[in-house]
Formats: C-alpha cells, sequence, structure tokens
C-alpha cells in the first residue's frame, strides 16, 4: 500500500475565486507530472478554508514547487498564442479547432481542453461574428485576454520557483506587475482610495496564482443554450447578473472526481450533501467599462449543518 502524505497549502484559501481556481488548477497539472499523478485535493477548515494536497510520501513542499516549477518550463504555451484575444469570427475558430482535433499528440490535446472551455463556433455575436467567450473572460480595450496570458506565462518564468512557493505557501505580497484577469477581488485597484490617477499605477498581482488559475479553465466548458447565449460551466445567473459558485470539501479527491463535482447543480442541497461537499461560495462578476470584469468578494451561499 502507497503511502502518502498531506501538504497544507496556506496559500490557496477556498473563500476566494482565485484560490479556488488556483487549487483547482494545481490539481489539473498534478496529473500531468508522474510523480504527483495519483495526488488529490481537499479543503481544511481553519481561519479559512485552507487547501490540502494529499501525495505520494515522498514529496515534501520544497520537491512539490520543483517538480511543478519544471513541469511549467517545459510546458507549451500554444494554447495561448493562436490569436491575441479569444473573440475572433467564427470561421478563425472552426480552423483553430480543426487544426487542434487533427492531431492527437498531447500537445494537441491540451489544446482541445482549452478551446472547449474559451467559447463555442455555436454561440456568435450577430453584429461582429464573433464568437462569444467564456465567462472568466473579463478584459477589453487594449487588453486582450489570450495575449495578456501568454505573457504571464512566458514572464512567469523568472524567480519561477519563487513565485510557486509564494502562491502555494503565502503571504500573497502582490509584488508582479502582471494582471490578475479579473480574477482576484483583493487587485482590484480602488482608485478613489488611492493618490493616484487611473492609468499611472500598474496593475499587481501573485503571478504565480493566476498562472495556475489559467490550468482550471478547462474544468469549466462552455455550452450554448437554446438561444444561442453562451453559458459557461460554474456560473449562475443571479438577478441579470453572473456569478461564479465553486464547491468546498474535506474528503481528498481525484481531478476525475473533480471534474464532475465542477460541472455539477451546486444549488441542490440535498445532492451537495450526498456528494460530500461542505460548503459552496459564490463571486458576483462585476462588468464595468468597456467590457471589462472583475469578480467581486465571495460570499457563502450553503454550508452543511452537522446533524
Amino acid at each position: 500500500m502507497k503511502q502518502t502524505t498531506d501538504i497544507e497549502l496556506s496559500g490557496l484559501t477556498g473563500s476566494s475565486p482565485i484560490g479556488a481556481l488556483a487549487a483547482f488548477g494545481l490539481l489539473r497539472l498534478c496529473a500531468e507530472i508522474p510523480v504527483l499523478r495519483e495526488a488529490r485535493l481537499a479543503w481544511r477548515r481553519e481561519d479559512d478554508w485552507i487547501a490540502v494536497l494529499e501525495v505520494s510520501d515522498v514529496v515534501d513542499r520544497d520537491s512539490l514547487t520543483g517538480l511543478l516549477s519544471d513541469h511549467l518550463m517545459q510546458q507549451s504555451h500554444q494554447v495561448f498564442a493562436w490569436a491575441d484575444d479569444i473573440r475572433v469570427q467564427k470561421s478563425d475558430y472552426c480552423q483553430v479547432l480543426q487544426q487542434s482535433l487533427s492531431d492527437a499528440s498531447s500537445v494537441n490535446r491540451r489544446s482541445c481542453d482549452y478551446l472547449a472551455a474559451f467559447a463555442s463556433e455555436m454561440a456568435v455575436d450577430n453584429a461582429k461574428g464573433l464568437v462569444k467567450p467564456t465567462a472568466f473572460y473579463m478584459t477589453s480595450g487594449q487588453q486582450k485576454f489570450l495575449s495578456s496570458a501568454l505573457e504571464l506565462a512566458e514572464s512567469f518564468k523568472k524567480d519561477q520557483i519563487e513565485k510557486i512557493r509564494e502562491a502555494l505557501f503565502g503571504p500573497w505580497l502582490y509584488r508582479d506587475k502582471q494582471h490578475a484577469l479579473g480574477w482576484d477581488p483583493a487587485a482590484e485597484r480602488i482608485y478613489a482610495l488611492r493618490h493616484k490617477k487611473p492609468g499611472e499605477e500598474a496593475p499587481t498581482s501573485v503571478s504565480a496564482a493566476v498562472r495556475l488559475a489559467l490550468e482550471s479553465l478547462p474544468l469549466y466548458p462552455v455550452f450554448p443554450d437554446k438561444r444561442g447565449r453562451l453559458t459557461t460551466s460554474g456560473f449562475v445567473r443571479l438577478n441579470r447578473e453572473n456569478a461564479f459558485r465553486w464547491p468546498l470539501w474535506q474528503a481528498p479527491i481525484s481531478l476525475d472526481t473533480l471534474r464532475s463535482l465542477l460541472i455539477a447543480n451546486l444549488e441542490n442541497e440535498e445532492d451537495l450533501a450526498q456528494r460530500g461537499v461542505t460548503a459552496v461560495y459564490s463571486s458576483i462578476r462585476s462588468e464595468f467599462g468597456q467590457g471589462y470584469g472583475l469578480f467581486r468578494p465571495a460570499q457563502l451561499v450553503w454550508q452543511q449543518t452537522r446533524g
């Protein structure tokens, strides 16, 4: 029987959308690394919900950080390099889809997984003929989603081990001059409370947390509804606003179990309890300006009561 150990990831807190997404992306990465392939993810309640990774007992904090760094260093960034932005003409998107489907290599399987989460050729903006993007798309103007993701993935290579260690174990210092893609409520720059006007301050983030969160996107495929509107797994509609909802649980689960859990109905309380879910958090996807968006601080919307 294989021996396992728990590594507490004190930097990844479950009550924050960026913390949860980073933890989910981490588990996806582990499945691609031989010694971490059987890793399982759980959450432990302390002052906050803290991610816990169950791994082989030959892995410790330092080796986990090193394994992730080595894997990310070798990983292809083609999934972020096929265009500057997700919102492209339907014909262009179909071409990219076809190219990915024509090759069964691991690189193109990765592309297929991401493309299924980025957009759908069956949900198109009738005004411009552009495919509609995932609800995780919160960029606009000169800030293009794919080019921003690619820039993050490339610049992330500098001091990568230190950045990964910060994201996993904290504290988060927000020193990286990278955009958080709207996924981190704590990265919002509230200009009314600052001494500089908009445009004079560069955005900051914990880039490794955003990088890990990018790895979670394939866990949230998109699909068109009967009216041609694009629906993103994990989101619900509340009072004309989209809200991102995610579960937390205490028993360690594998990546396959996580996949099924993230696309489950998180509104049926009886079903949640049967699936082992302990709590559900929700974060409003707030839109402002010309298409920009941001996750607002999360709220606890359901918690299992002890009988």
